[in-house]
């Protein structure tokens, strides 16, 4: 018997599995990848309808309430399909920024009804190519300086950007072609864009400032990197998948290669790999739900993300051998998942950064007792 809780994210996977094959599923994001590396519009607003956007919104701010576990279902399926759409991005980010920040803000409304996308700009490039210190400027209502690796930036409607003020760092709004805004597209290893600002005298709006921004943040991007975890297991069961239906259709020797013992198994190991990480980051978003200590939460997060990658980048780079030369064929599918892993893997830190993270934080808190 399933609680009423499971009933309903079991409902959620279901609805939002339909949603995604009914639009196109994998093929629909090769698709798009050869169009020039965007998302649908429509699609965005579909999702909406459904409440995709809105799952970890409360529902005194027009969302559905449902938490973490109920954005990793979601975030689950759209690993599945690889689907390009800036789901993570809004549910963890933008609307995780603007929630425990601004939740009256009538852009958190048009955010959770799809009516507009916001991505969030945060970090800045340094000199070596790596990221630096803060030093994109607000003042007297204007941005000067550049942000790097924007997530969601091709189609959206405006900028969630942290900047430092007088008095610490703000949350400002600037609009898609406002004066001395400028976007550069960099395509990833999988066709999707992250993108560089630079910011001149750009018109923004002020939302919130001081350390509540910076923990508003931190949190965010803990829920964001969880969430990023989740997709990263989706798309590897999905590779899983994959891989299982050409062993047993691929023929040597007269024989379907899942016959022979060694394949059986690399399949069998993949499987447990699959199921412990599966277990673990939904356990994760979960706990991640009822925690209040930002620490906790983060090393949670980290948890999470390490796990996910770790079984992401065996299990895309295992079906891929699996398939033999064709795996490495465009025209193959389990390519396109093998770059999508490769650009989640990066996103907010892989699986050997977020290991020394949960150590570290570990070691803190045996010390501190």
């Amino acid at each position: 018997m399933l609680s009423s809780d499971q009933e309903d994210l079991r409902l959620l996977r279901e609805s939002a599995r339909t949603l995604f094959e009914r639009a196109g599923g994998s093929a629909r994001a090769r698709k798009l990848r050869d169009a020039g590396g965007g998302w649908d519009a429509d699609m965005v607003r579909e999702l909406a309808e459904a409440g995709v956007f809105g799952v970890t919104v409360p529902e005194d701010n027009g969302g559905l309430g449902m938490g973490l576990a109920a954005g990793g279902v979601i975030a689950e399926e759209v690993g599945r399909v690889i689907a390009p759409e800036p789901v993570v991005v809004t549910v963890a980010l933008s609307l995780g920024l603007l929630r425990r920040l601004c939740p009256e803000h009538a852009r958190m409304e048009q955010l959770v009804s799809g009516e507009t996308v916001l991505p969030v700009a945060w970090q800045e490039r340094g000199p070596n190519g790596g990221p630096a210190e803060a030093s994109c400027r607000y003042a007297d209502g204007k941005l000067n300086g550049s942000k790097a690796w924007v997530v969601g930036a091709s189609g959206a409607q405006g900028f969630l950007v942290v900047a430092e003020g007088d008095a610490g760092p703000v949350l400002v709004l600037t609009e898609v072609g406002a004066d001395g805004l400028s976007v550069e597209g960099r395509r990833q290893a999988d066709g999707s864009a992250m993108d560089e600002l630079s910011f001149s005298g750009t018109p923004a709006e002020e939302l919130a400032s001081g350390d509540a921004v910076r923990n508003a943040l931190a949190e965010a991007i803990n829920d964001a990197t969880a969430l990023t975890a989740a997709e990263l297991v989706g798309l590897s069961a999905r590779v899983f998948e994959i891989s299982l239906e050409y062993i047993k259709a691929r023929e040597q020797f007269d024989k379907p290669i899942g016959s022979f013992q060694v394949i059986q198994h690399r399949a069998v190991d993949l499987n447990v790999m699959l199921e412990i990480a599966q277990s673990g980051v939904r356990e994760v978003l979960g706990l991640m739900d009822d925690e209040t200590d930002p620490k906790a939460r983060a090393r949670l997060a980290s948890r999470a993300k390490a796990r996910a990658v770790t079984t992401a980048k065996k299990i895309t780079r295992d079906a891929i051998q699996m398939h033999g030369a064709v795996g490495y064929t465009d025209e193959f599918d389990i390519g396109l998942y093998l770059n999508r892993s490769l650009v989640l893997s990066a996103w907010l830190g892989d699986d050997a950064y977020h290991r020394r993270i949960w150590f570290e934080t570990r070691e803190e808190e045996g010390a501190a007792q």
